[in-house]
């Protein structure tokens, strides 16, 4: 494996851990939403609000911090991996610091949130259960929203603009197009999108 392919694989892994972790608070709000199964009824796709592209990035940005650290740890060199996201901006260390101390903050906080909802869901759900873990959710948009001010009073107008540019971005979208083959040699298309 070469290390342009390991640093992609490595990438993607964490990308799919921070998504993995709003996923399973979408899940729990959504499974307390439905009072019971609603056949025939589709759901139309909604954007993610700019607060939730904040959460994951800033999650995300933590996650990378902490695999870097902890390749620094075994001697090998995780500065790459860190500043990754931060190069891609073109931010200076000094324009980054905030975004990376609001990272470490909404982790840490974001964390406890999750063992709290994590033991409401093992309990098994119940009414009070459903209570707590919606206003557990409600805790979460509190602090993601406390650090969404936090940075916008660290950051510049113009930092600001950019950074919510690139982070739209980041998380746009893509439909990814696919020819399969089969071993009969017929071919399909697929389209995905990630």
């Amino acid at each position: 494996m070469t290390s342009a392919t390991a640093t992609r694989l490595l990438l993607c892994k964490a990308l799919a851990t921070a998504l993995l972790l709003g996923s399973v608070w979408s899940l729990s709000i959504k499974m307390l939403a439905q009072s019971g199964p609603q056949q025939g009824v589709q759901q139309q796709p909604q954007s993610v609000s700019l607060a939730h592209l904040y959460w994951h990035f800033l999650v995300y940005q933590n996650h990378l911090d902490t695999v870097a650290a902890a390749q620094s740890a075994q001697g090998q060199d995780g500065n790459w991996l860190s500043g990754d996201l931060q190069r891609k901006m073109g931010f200076s260390d000094a324009d980054f610091a905030p975004i990376r101390a609001s990272s470490v903050r909404l982790s840490s906080e974001l964390q406890a949130l999750d063992a709290q909802a994590a033991s409401l869901r093992a309990a098994g759900i119940s009414s009070s259960n459903a209570a707590q873990l919606k206003a557990l959710a409600v805790q979460r948009e509190a602090d993601i929203n406390v650090e969404i001010a936090s940075l916008k009073q660290a950051l510049s107008p113009d930092k600001i603009t950019a950074f919510e540019a690139f982070i739209t971005q980041f998380f746009a979208p893509k439909t990814l197009t696919y020819q399969i083959t089969s071993a009969s040699g017929q071919a399909a298309t697929a389209a995905v999108q990630p």
